[in-house]
């Protein structure tokens, strides 16, 4: 370990280790715990915090400047929440926040945790089992049954309350030189309901940014797929880019699809457009 710990945050360290060995993040609760609810999300290489704004998850004075400690806004809206605050006991609740987040190294995390401990006191960690936004599209919507194949690595989901686009997270690490195309994990397969198809997109930020787009855009999957989703990516930048694991690579738009019923007729109906094609309307 690179940086040496004393007794009792070698307990907190050695707890947090537990949980993420079984499960794929831990609430970190704070010594104020009871006075509000858990706030603090660690997973192996991020933490996230549900914030009532960017300045402060203290219950008290002092507050930390989020953003100033390097932490981004993913999200913001209700959330559902449901951890295990005792061996085989659920809890679960509703609130509103503002989600932020921070990747970190292992050794980072170890100065993260004990930053936590001296600025917010150490009741306990526990696993999380849940954390999600409470309402959108899916109340009234349809149910996407996700099986996950890697616990480390997020399932789909919407960044914003009202998004049409589920970012999909990476589950491998690929180096793609320009002009070069890969396969790329995302460690999930689904159940679409009958009727319905996904469609995966590129992310605008990766494509504005670096030139990071899809082959097959947009990727379709139908209702009777079973197997692990897969993202062809390609890079049509002019520099080397990295996708790391846990890395926001695509986004998936479920949309209703309809059978067609194919009639062959003698003759079609007359348009305005009639033939036109390519070019037809002009520039």
């Amino acid at each position: 370990m690179a940086h040496s710990m004393d007794q009792h945050l070698q307990g907190i360290w050695d707890r947090l280790e537990e949980v993420l060995d079984t499960h794929s993040a831990a609430v970190y609760l704070t010594s104020f715990y009871r006075a509000g609810p858990p706030r603090i999300f660690v997973f192996n290489e991020i933490v996230r915090l549900l914030v009532k704004n960017k300045v402060g998850i203290h219950y008290e004075e002092p507050p930390i400047d989020l953003e100033a400690k390097g932490y981004h806004e993913v999200n913001r809206g209700n959330y559902y929440l449901a951890y295990e605050f005792s061996p085989g006991r659920r809890f679960e609740l509703e609130m509103p926040g503002i989600l932020m987040e921070k990747r970190f190294t292992k050794e980072e995390l170890m100065d993260a945790v004990r930053e936590m401990r001296d600025k917010l006191g150490y009741a306990d960690i526990v696993p999380l089992l849940e954390l999600r936004p409470a309402s959108g599209r899916l109340d009234n919507g349809v149910t996407l049954r996700i099986k996950k194949l890697d616990p480390d690595i997020e399932p789909p989901q919407y960044a914003h309350v009202g998004d049409a686009g589920m970012d999909i997270r990476s589950a491998e690490e690929v180096v793609m030189e320009p002009g070069e195309r890969a396969m790329v994990s995302t460690a999930f397969a689904m159940a679409l309901p009958e009727g319905y198809a996904a469609f995966i997109q590129p992310r605008s930020g990766l494509a504005a940014r670096n030139g990071i787009s899809l082959v097959n855009t947009p990727g379709l999957i139908d209702c009777h797929y079973r197997g692990e989703v897969k993202i062809i990516l390609i890079n049509l930048g002019g520099e080397t880019f990295t996708v790391k694991r846990g890395d926001r690579i695509a986004q998936m738009v479920i949309q209703r699809v309809e059978d067609a019923r194919v009639e062959c007729v003698e003759e079609l109906d007359e348009t305005t457009r009639g033939e036109g094609g390519f070019g037809s309307t002009g520039l």
